[in-house]
């Protein structure tokens, strides 16, 4: 992984934990807004796509006080879901930026499959994990990294990382926090 993108994801990871900080408005966020639109990802079979075809693909990351889910679906969809009830939803059909991230995160999903498993649970994960679920017509795939690995570039899900952090930086530079 070159030093630019440990650098990206050093960046993104310090923006999310920032994020997560700051969103102390319980008026504002309700956490179990996070957990409906995380289990309805995992969840999402699309009719339209063929059976073998990759859905979307979540990553799960704990950020310290909380986790983060980055959505990249078939058609182009990202989204980011806080646990404490904030996030970002719709840059896939606003910013071709995104939507382009989101669909090469589908590409790179689809050719990691033998890495996946699958599951039967939604987990989140502890603390300098990072997990990936891929959805399809099978239902929930799990496939688990860890921080260090995904940084120092040995891990063999470090692609797919790469890409949803790039959705991360994209929301970022559209939406630059005040």
């Amino acid at each position: 992984m070159s030093r630019l993108v440990v650098q990206l994801a050093k960046n993104a990871q310090r923006v999310l934990r920032c994020i997560l900080c700051s969103m102390n408005t319980p008026q504002k966020a309700d956490p179990a807004i996070y957990r409906s639109l995380r289990e309805n990802a995992l969840k999402l079979r699309p009719n339209s796509l063929r059976n073998d075809a990759v859905h979307a693909v979540l990553m799960d990351w704990n950020v310290g006080n909380g986790t983060a889910t980055v959505l990249a679906a078939a058609d182009g969809s990202a989204s980011i879901y806080l646990s404490s009830g904030g996030g970002y939803i719709g840059g896939g059909q606003k910013f071709p930026e995104i939507r382009e991230a989101a669909l090469q995160a589908i590409q790179v999903a689809t050719s990691l499959l033998s890495q996946f498993k699958k599951t039967e649970t939604s987990n989140l994960p502890a603390e300098g994990e990072v997990f990936f679920y891929l959805t399809n017509n099978t239902g929930a795939h799990l496939a688990v990294a860890t921080e260090v690995k995904l940084e120092a570039g040995t891990d063999p899900l470090g692609s797919l990382g790469e890409i949803m952090q790039q959705i991360i930086s994209e929301y970022r530079l559209k939406f630059p926090q005040k």
